[in-house]
């Protein structure tokens, strides 16, 4: 009977998780791993497999902790002013933090998603998640009549996906907070219907 852990695995993948989002794939070591997890490395192995067995595992707890929760957000949007609130919190949100690392996922996107088709699959998981939240959001500000009826939803939520990418990439080093409100202002105005 196999003895039972002396670690909550749950937590120790949460650290992994910051490690990962710190540093991204390919320069978090296993000894950076093992330090912010504070096990050793049979533990690792034999808990989570290797290391890109628990990145993948990282990317899934990103995708629970911090883009199910975005994208609950979304799923209460129902006006553009709402939207604009939600894009201004991020934007706030950016300038509060003396530390703010890109986007796990967006990282993700961009090195490890390039090469390595199961961290592709888990990047398109959450954007599809994404899309879909913009998408139905829009569809009822567009029922509402707060949005241009010629307006193509789907085309929409790409937009404000692309939009929304934008703002975290720069996460590290926000653009200025004002000027940054202002341009998603101008922006959302272009999806508004005009008497």
């Amino acid at each position: 009977m196999p003895r039972p852990k002396s670690f909550d695995p749950d937590a120790v993948l949460a650290k992994a998780m910051g490690v990962f989002w710190e540093k991204g794939y390919d320069a978090a070591s296993i000894s950076d791993l093992t330090a912010a997890m504070g096990i050793n490395r049979f533990s690792l192995y034999d808990t989570f497999g290797d290391k890109h067995q628990l990145y993948l595992k990282a990317l899934e707890a990103y995708e629970s902790r911090v883009v199910e929760p975005l994208v609950e957000k979304i799923n209460q949007i129902d006006s553009l002013q709402a939207l604009q609130a939600y894009f201004n919190a991020m934007i706030d949100y950016q300038h509060s933090c003396s530390h703010n690392p890109c986007c796990m996922m967006h990282k993700a996107a961009i090195t490890q998603g390039a090469i390595d088709q199961a961290t592709k699959q888990r990047v398109e998981s959450s954007r599809a998640r994404f899309h879909g939240a913009f998408h139905d959001a829009l569809e009822r500000m567009k029922r509402a009549g707060d949005l241009r009826q010629d307006l193509d939803v789907t085309d929409a939520a790409w937009m404000v996906m692309i939009t929304q990418a934008g703002l975290v990439s720069y996460a590290a080093t926000p653009m200025p907070a004002e000027q940054a409100k202002a341009s998603m202002q101008l922006f959302l105005n272009q999806l508004k219907f005009k008497n």
